[in-house]
């Protein structure tokens, strides 16, 4: 396993969208363990959000449950 930068909160560990609240992805740690080597979520591209068609919003990617990376 392999500890890298959660991308739902840039490793800042802080939900951007409450401020207040600690990231649910990594739980503000910042950081989220992944299979080693670290892979980049496909469907995302590593941003760990994707943009909700229906309502226009980014919300946490599916496939890597926000995180950016593979799992």
């Amino acid at each position: 396993m392999a500890m890298v930068k959660c991308a739902w909160c840039d490793g800042k560990g802080i939900d951007d969208f409450r401020l207040t609240s600690p990231c649910n992805v990594c739980d503000g740690d910042g950081y989220v363990n992944v299979p080693d080597p670290p892979t980049e979520c496909g469907r995302c591209s590593g941003t760990g959000k994707i943009r909700d068609s229906f309502n226009n919003e980014f919300v946490k990617c599916s496939g890597c449950r926000g995180s950016g990376w593979a799992r």
